[in-house]
């Protein structure tokens, strides 16, 4: 939990280590706050499914001071439920991202990643942090959340916000529910198609949820949904610069973007790790785990885990099964996941036909937080195809 361990990067021989000398570690920050540490596959994945015996209420993301602590938002919000409630949330919301929702963003998803790449190539090159994924996902999706144009660059740079260690997302998170906590002042007894009216329609339809509920579902939906893009496509670039047969194969068609997609959330893992709370004492991977500890599956190390994959330091575009973490597991699998793959295929296949491809014209600058795979900066220039 030492945020300047991430400004390298993942630290994936750390991670390596801890799996070769077991799957669950007891861990102490430097304050005292005390966590299980979960590096490896199975065990990862047994407490993403186990939802009754390692509960999301108690909070998502470990913290430096006491994971034991009460967390802002739990219960209130789908990141911080379990069933039935969860489900509840869930449900409320699902319509948004039904495959017929999401076709329909396709094409505008084509259409806005044509531009933001055009716009890249113009000037022949860029940093792709900014000038590409950090406007990309909120730029297709800011109708369906209800944001208006005008206001993408100010969720975009509060979502952005709220990952950032400084003051562990705090300041992010605050501007983004007041922003609709404003817009449901506006929105009373007006149902609609976005992520407000839709949530506002959930309630008049029967469904026991509070303006703090409503307030707190659209921060948690609004920040997975630009973060989660913005960081795989952040990391899934760098790979493939990273990897030129790699990119090659996916260039020439000899490797499916489909396919490519879920090996680059394998690699990337957008999110490092996902908090849960033991609520009865227990046993993972042989390890004795009691009522109240903190469990963190740390999902970059359990998708390079060799029990589970082969060679899984190794980008393999064409890997088959892939049963990676980086979308969650369980009640807690990434209710946008099929978006998420449509935006990445939407840029992937510019990328791909384009007559130029990008090269790195500098070192990647990481963030230091253990929240995210999150970088600063990616600088890229045009080069010949």
């Amino acid at each position: 939990m030492n945020p300047a361990l991430y400004a390298r990067g993942n630290p994936h021989e750390v991670w390596r280590a801890m799996r070769e000398a077991g799957p669950v570690h007891h861990q102490v920050a430097r304050t005292g706050a005390e966590h299980w540490a979960v590096v490896g596959y199975d065990a990862g994945r047994q407490v993403m499914h186990d939802w009754k015996v390692f509960t999301s209420t108690r909070g998502a993301l470990l913290r430096e001071d006491d994971n034991s602590a009460p967390y802002p938002g739990a219960g209130k919000m789908p990141v911080l439920t379990d069933p039935s409630r969860h489900t509840e949330l869930r449900r409320a919301v699902a319509q948004l991202f039904t495959p017929r929702a999401v076709e329909k963003l396709g094409a505008l998803a084509g259409e806005v990643a044509g531009s933001l790449l055009a716009e890249l190539r113009a000037r022949g090159g860029g940093d792709f942090v900014t000038d590409v994924a950090a406007r990309f996902p909120l730029a297709v999706q800011a109708e369906i959340l209800g944001i208006p144009p005008e206001d993408i660059p100010v969720i975009m740079e509060a979502t952005g916000r709220s990952v950032d260690e400084a003051d562990h997302g705090a300041s992010g998170h605050h501007d983004v529910m007041t922003y609709f906590l404003k817009a449901l002042g506006t929105r009373r007894g007006e149902a609609g198609r976005d992520l407000v009216g839709t949530l506002l329609a959930a309630r008049a339809g029967g469904l026991p949820l509070s303006d703090e509920e409503i307030v707190l579902t659209c921060d948690n939906i609004v920040v997975a949904a630009s973060q989660t893009v913005q960081h795989a496509l952040n990391g899934g670039l760098l790979a493939l610069l990273e990897h030129p047969a790699a990119w090659s194969a996916l260039r020439e068609g000899r490797v499916g973007v489909d396919s490519a997609i879920d090996e680059l959330l394998r690699w990337t893992a957008p999110a490092t790790h996902v908090m849960r709370t033991a609520v009865r004492d227990t046993e993972l991977a042989g390890t004795p785990i009691r009522a109240g500890d903190a469990v963190a599956v740390w999902i970059p190390s359990a998708n390079r885990d060799a029990a589970a994959f082969a060679d899984p330091d190794t980008l393999v575009l064409d890997r088959a099964p892939n049963a990676h973490l980086s979308l969650g597991a369980g009640m807690h699998f990434c209710l946008g996941s099929a978006l998420v793959r449509v935006l990445l295929r939407a840029l992937l296949t510019d990328l791909i036909s384009a007559d130029t491809s990008l090269a790195l014209a500098g070192p990647p600058v990481w963030q230091s937080t253990w929240a995210v795979n999150g970088m600063r900066s990616l600088p890229v220039t045009v080069v010949p195809a």
